[in-house]
């Protein structure tokens, strides 16, 4: 019998059919209770509109009694013969949707109170089915139906009974939709949120990023939704995780929000993973366009650096030492222009920078050891024969290598690979002699194509044979 029940619930739902309910009902309970003149009114007045203002009355109040006293198998006739004959009635001259209010009600408790699954699953579609009804019927009798409030409370329903209604789930978050659609600021963020969750979870994140632009156009402006909002900002943020949907995604977003600095921002990040070159370029221009401040110029004079431009790339530092925000990118401000004097050849400008580094932050290993590598340089452009002096900057050069590494333990492997390397190279054991140089005294290295380094270092042993 269960299983022709659900079956006729399911039609009747499908249809619309109140008879089809109605029958649904009279199988599941066998009540010993009549409503008032139902029969004879049903033998002698087929029409609905002849039943007399008493005989609502009567059954109006036995179901309420009944009802009212949590006697919901009593009260279950009486109310629905309410519901066939005088859905709307709510007392004399009176309106409204009540009974359909508390015939649901009813089949939700009796749901609860039943020890058997199936009669429980039955009570909870006949709910259901008295929603949908209640929305297609009563506005026809007259009642001025709160349709977003009824969207809602048929989507609590379902959530209320996950493991009977598990198949029904998805129903809530659609019936929240629609209340959204047709008010968005009546909609409560719990509702909004299950329409999200829900979209993702089936995988139609296109939809939920449209549905999310939908609620942040709507809501956005109400500081009693910053929650939602902080929520909407999570969930988009998680939900394109390879960097190549996330590409998309923002390229998307940048399209209806042109001027929106974070995502221009993001975005030029994820073109710089990907090595989008030319998309950053014409990005960088647009960014700068609306923000000149250190962090913007720096990041693009980057830009340039990395793509082999050290000229281009100098005239973007310069403009970010006199922009505003300079504090917060100093450090790599000042070695990144250090690295771009270095490639133009100016040693001496970017020792000057790589210094500037140092004064932000004086542990700033890397700093340390790409002054040692402009004095390496230094010997590779000016000394041709290696002759001794020119060995001898090497003592200069480890002993920037060694301070990167008692600063900056980050960069302890760099530099003992630099140390070992320029090691071989110090003036021999015959050098030593020939010049009267004694191991630990201090030495200058001050002359000829080294005279801009003015700098003091000692004489070191020489390389070990």
């Amino acid at each position: 019998m269960i299983r022709a029940t659900e079956t006729f619930a399911g039609q009747a739902q499908k249809k619309g059919l109140w008879g089809g309910i109605l029958g649904l009902l009279l199988m599941v309970f066998s009540a010993q209770a009549q409503p008032v003149s139902a029969q004879q009114h049903q033998q002698h007045h087929p029409h609905e509109e002849e039943i007399d203002e008493h005989t609502k009355a009567v059954n109006y109040s036995l179901y309420y009694e009944y009802f009212k006293n949590g006697d919901y198998a009593a009260a279950l006739p009486y109310l629905r013969w309410m519901i066939q004959h005088a859905p709307e009635y709510a007392g004399p001259g009176r309106k409204d949707d009540r009974n359909f209010e508390r015939i649901i009600k009813i089949h939700e408790e009796l749901a609860k109170a039943s020890d058997d699954p199936e009669i429980a699953r039955v009570h909870l579609d006949s709910a259901l089915a008295y929603f949908d009804m209640a929305l297609e019927v009563l506005p026809t009798r007259g009642v001025d139906l709160d349709t977003v409030t009824w969207y809602i409370r048929r989507g609590r329903l379902i959530q209320r009974f996950p493991e009977l209604l598990a198949d029904r789930q998805q129903e809530a978050a659609a019936y929240y939709r629609k209340a959204f659609e047709l008010a968005p600021e009546r909609v409560d963020d719990y509702s909004i949120q299950v329409v999200i969750a829900g979209l993702v979870q089936e995988g139609r994140k296109e939809e939920a990023v449209a549905f999310m632009d939908q609620v942040e156009a709507a809501l956005g402006d109400d500081p009693e939704r910053a929650s939602l909002m902080e929520y909407i900002t999570t969930v988009r943020d998680n939900l394109f995780q390879t960097p190549e949907e996330r590409m998309a995604f923002l390229e998307d977003r940048l399209a209806k929000d042109s001027t929106n600095l974070e995502l221009i921002s993001e975005l030029f990040d994820i073109y710089r993973q990907l090595g989008e070159r030319e998309k950053m370029y014409q990005l960088a221009e647009r960014l700068l366009a609306l923000k000149q401040d250190a962090h913007t110029y720096h990041m693009v004079g980057k830009l340039y650096l990395d793509d082999g431009e050290p000229a281009r790339a100098l005239e973007y530092f310069r403009q970010a030492m006199k922009a505003p925000g300079l504090d917060e990118v100093a450090r790599e401000l000042y070695f990144n222009a250090g690295v771009a004097e270095q490639q133009l050849g100016r040693l001496a400008n970017a020792r000057t920078y790589f210094r500037r580094a140092l004064q932000v932050d004086p542990q700033f290993g890397r700093a340390y050891l790409a002054i040692g590598d402009l004095y390496a340089q230094a010997v590779a452009e000016c000394g041709s024969q290696l002759e001794r002096e020119d060995r001898a900057v090497y003592w200069l050069a480890v002993d920037y290598y060694e301070r990167a590494k008692r600063v900056d333990p980050s960069v302890a492997n760099e530099a003992n690979r630099k140390i070992n390397t320029y090691r071989k190279y110090f003036p021999d054991q015959e050098a030593l002699f020939f010049k009267g140089w004694k191991v630990g005294q201090p030495y200058k290295i001050d002359y000829g194509c080294y005279a801009w380094i003015n700098e003091e270092t000692t004489v070191k042993p020489p390389p070990s044979s």
